[in-house]
């Protein structure tokens, strides 16, 4: 009987797991044929983890994790974070956009962050070295110098770090060597230019070491900012209205105001007066490793980022339809402000053809406020690691660290020349943790850690911000809240027998936050008093505390050395928090934690002599109180309130496959499918869920039901001429939605459901690399989104919540460039 004839048989009766994984093994096993699964040559490199905080192949690991190794990610193209989740099934990492600075949205299986407001705790954290980064803002990291990135999905806690509810992602940095170093330099499209370096040297032989590591990449923006006259003719702004006139409405100012809007000046003569979404920053990192005895190793590290940019490249996609609800602020507007003060009203003739172009202004000419298109951050972070090997069988490790950032943006929403929603903001956050760690191994059979976190950040948020100006706010706010979370946990792994074992663990949380939030208004300008829109110059304060216990069992069977199964329960917990952007008093509105159950069996299997890797792993969670953003309406009609509260149930199931294949010597091809589906089983106080009219269900934020990658890279031997190594990797998205549904939003939403939504798209970069004989020299060749998808990173329906647009974030488009690399 064949190989294949062999899985055809077991296929049919097999469990969905091994259907599953059986299927993916013959479908490979078709396409190449037996000779080239020959013994000897290169098959596929070990890949070592420290998930479980011990040195680990990652085929021995029993958990839900991708790893990929710097050199990799470097051949696959990555930059920075947002392009980790180009290789993860069932992983969403995107930039939120202008409205939220340097923010990334990280999503795995449905669970993540979709805000940047500082109560909210990641889904999804991000750790540096074991750091954990308690905002998701100033996330965006350069992928520099790094050992490896890992990326765990599922519940985690009762190992390391902070709780988190759906998975982390870590980035180990390179660590000291004694010798080495590389220089590269970079040429792309739109004037980019990155270089970047490492230098790894001994100070004391044998005994201290330092490795310094830098990067600079700046390129111009994809995005532009037109100058409506220019493109439209002189004249087709107006000349200002007739003044407003004294209406029977308490509290309108500016009587007689008529403003005309001036056009910009294009320096380039192509009617273009500003950009976004360019690049601009600079980041670092030294560290100084200290073997103080043969037993202590002591790591210093200390990392800068400096950015200097134009906002992300958010664009205003659609108006609002005349004469439905949500029309009622805007069409209110243009009556009492846009015709009378700037002699036009603000409509769909703002809409450009190009996904890459608006008419924005960052100038309320109302109040002479100027917004600018900024979005600046400077981080630092210090870190100081000990690790003492007692024994053979008992160490301790002790992390403590401290880091902070500043990150300061401006925005505007209206695409028009006509001031209708600008926004500065200003955030801080300074945190220090304490992590120890004792791990050890008992009677040769058990692997055991017991650990401590703590955790303690202060955040401020200062925004100045003009919506509807005349009628609604010219308003500036100021929050601050100081958080504390300290967490004991206990993590054990039993061999029962040589090939099986049982895994324990249990984490106990303590988290609490106290914020104060402040309203006022801008120099005492006067505002339409609608009721729910009123001035608040005293603080509120709003405080949370909660406990929670999180544990954790799981099996696995290592049934000979190339296949492991296993199989886990584990639970997560998110602590609650504050209510975003509440207006008066009465929407000082807290919520509570969200915790998660997840149900997992996977295996993890190699092939024909190593050259064949197949991981696969089936999910069941379920989700309880779940922290969700909901609009209910207040004042003015049509105007919604956002806040966050407790939803009842929710489901999430679903599949990750994992595949490396290494038919012939020197072909490579790797490829990851996700799947999942989410069901709002109980919507509790959060309202009812409605379906959309296109039969789409209850949707879950940034969760497409399917995600897909392949690539694949072949090394031809030049001879004396070195290698040349052609690699292509592509990557399917089904379709997402970027706000949740949010019950009394739903209601529009339901009836629109082009709104907040990107559709499936495939990207594809490709990359050729030549390598010199010594590979002292490296020259590639690359195309970023070679087939030139236009896709959006985000979006904000703001239509169905009376502000009268849609703004979405748009990727950038296809790139072409060269880097070159000398190593010594």
């Amino acid at each position: 009987m064949t190989l294949l004839d062999t899985m055809r048989a077991r296929l049919a009766h097999s469990s969905p797991l091994a259907k599953a994984v059986l299927s993916i093994s013959a479908l490979v096993a078709i396409g190449i044929t037996a000779p080239a699964f020959a013994q000897g040559g290169q098959g596929i490199e070990e890949v070592v983890v420290t998930a479980r905080y011990r040195a680990q192949d990652l085929q021995e690991t029993p958990l839900a994790i991708s790893a990929f190794s710097g050199d990799l990610l470097a051949d696959r193209g990555a930059g920075d974070t947002n392009d980790i989740d180009m290789f993860v099934p069932n992983a969403v990492i995107q930039p939120l956009g202008a409205g939220w600075g340097s923010t990334v949205a990280a999503f795995v299986r449905g669970i993540g962050l979709n805000d940047n407001i500082l109560s909210y705790e990641p889904g999804v954290p991000i750790y540096i070295d074991d750091v954990y980064l308690g905002r998701n803002q100033g996330a965006i990291l350069d992928l520099l110098d790094l050992e490896r990135v890992e990326v765990l999905r599922g519940p985690q806690g009762t190992l390391f770090g902070k709780n988190a509810v759906g998975g982390a992602v870590r980035f180990i940095s390179s660590k000291p060597q004694g010798e080495g170093g590389n220089i590269s330099v970079t040429f792309g499209e739109r004037n980019r230019l990155n270089v970047r370096g490492m230098f790894d040297t001994e100070i004391v032989p044998d005994t201290l070491l330092l490795r310094l590591s830098g990067s600079s990449k700046t390129q111009d923006g994809y995005f532009d900012i037109l100058d409506y006259e220019c493109v439209n003719g002189a004249g087709s702004l107006g000349s200002g209205g007739t003044g407003i006139v004294p209406i029977p409405i308490p509290g309108l100012g500016f009587p007689g105001l008529s403003i005309d809007l001036d056009s910009a000046v294009s320096e380039s003569g192509n009617c273009v007066v500003d950009e976004l979404g360019n690049e601009n920053v600079q980041s670092g990192r030294a560290m100084l490793l200290w073997h103080a005895t043969p037993d202590v190793d002591i790591t210093l590290s200390t990392d800068v980022t400096h950015q200097r940019q134009k906002g992300p490249a958010d664009k205003y996609v659609r108006f609002y339809r005349p004469g439905t609800p949500e029309a009622g602020l805007p069409e209110f507007w243009n009556l009492m402000v846009g015709v009378p003060v700037f002699g036009l009203p603000w409509d769909s003739r703002f809409l450009t053809n190009s996904p890459y172009t608006n008419y924005n202004t960052y100038t309320d000419s109302i109040s002479g406020r100027t917004f600018p298109n900024a979005n600046n951050l400077n981080e630092y972070g210090v870190a100081g690691t000990v690790e003492w090997t007692i024994n053979p069988e008992l160490k301790i490790k002790s992390i403590t660290a401290w880091r902070e950032f500043k990150n300061s943006f401006g925005r505007t929403s209206s695409g028009s020349p006509i001031p209708l929603d600008l926004t500065w903001d200003v955030t801080r956050h300074e945190q220090f943790t304490q992590e120890f760690q004792l791990t050890g191994r008992a009677y040769d059979r058990l692997d055991w850690t017991v650990g401590g976190f703590y955790y303690t950040a202060d955040d401020s948020n200062y925004q100045s911000g003009s919506l509807f100006p005349g009628i609604v706010y010219q308003q500036d706010s100021h929050d601050t809240q100081d958080a504390t979370n300290w967490a004991l946990f206990i993590h054990g792994v039993y061999d029962l027998t040589d090939q099986l074992s049982l895994t324990a663990g249990i984490r106990y949380t303590d988290d609490q936050k106290d914020a104060f939030i402040s309203r006022f208004n801008f120099n005492g300008t006067d505002r339409l008093p609608v009721p729910g829109f009123t001035t608040q110059t005293s603080p509120g304060l709003v405080a949370v505390s909660e406990t929670n216990w999180s544990p954790t069992v799981g099996i696995d069977y290592q049934v000979n050395d190339d296949l492991l199964l296993f199989a886990f329960y584990s639970t997560g917990f998110r602590g609650g928090g504050f209510s975003p952007r509440p207006q008066n008093a009465l929407q000082l509105d807290n919520f509570s934690s969200e915790n998660l159950e997840n149900y997992e069996g996977g295996v993890k299997s190699e092939w024909f002599d190593n050259r064949l890797r197949l991981n696969a792993n089936m999910f069941f969670s379920v989700y309880s109180d779940q922290q969700v953003f909901r609009g209910d309406e207040q004042a003015p009609p049509g105007v919604s309130w956002f806040h966050q509260t407790n939803s009842g149930e929710a489901e999430y199931w679903g599949m990750e496959l994992e595949a490396q294949a290494n038919p012939v010597d020197n072909l490579m091809i790797d490829g990851a499918l996700g799947y999942i589906h989410h069901e709002l089983t109980d919507p509790g106080i959060s309202g009812q869920c409605i379906e959309f009219a296109n039969g789409d269900p209850c949707y879950s934020t940034r969760t497409p039901e399917w995600t897909f990658a392949i690539g694949a890279s072949y090394e031809f031997n030049l001879g004396e001429a070195g290698t040349l190594t052609p690699r292509i990797d592509s990557r399917y998205q089904s379709k997402i939605y970027f706000l949740p549904y949010t019950a009394d939003l739903g209601n529009d939403i339901a009836s629109n459901p082009i709104e907040g939504v990107q559709e499936g798209y495939t990207v594809v970069n490709g990359r050729i690399t030549w390598q010199s004989p010594s590979t002292d020299w490296e020259v590639s060749l690359y195309a970023i989104n070679l087939t030139d998808e236009v896709y959006f990173n985000g979006k904000l329906p703001l239509i169905a919540i009376g502000l009268g647009r849609e703004q979405g974030n748009v990727a950038a488009p296809r790139e072409f460039g060269v880097t070159a690399t000398r190593r010594f």
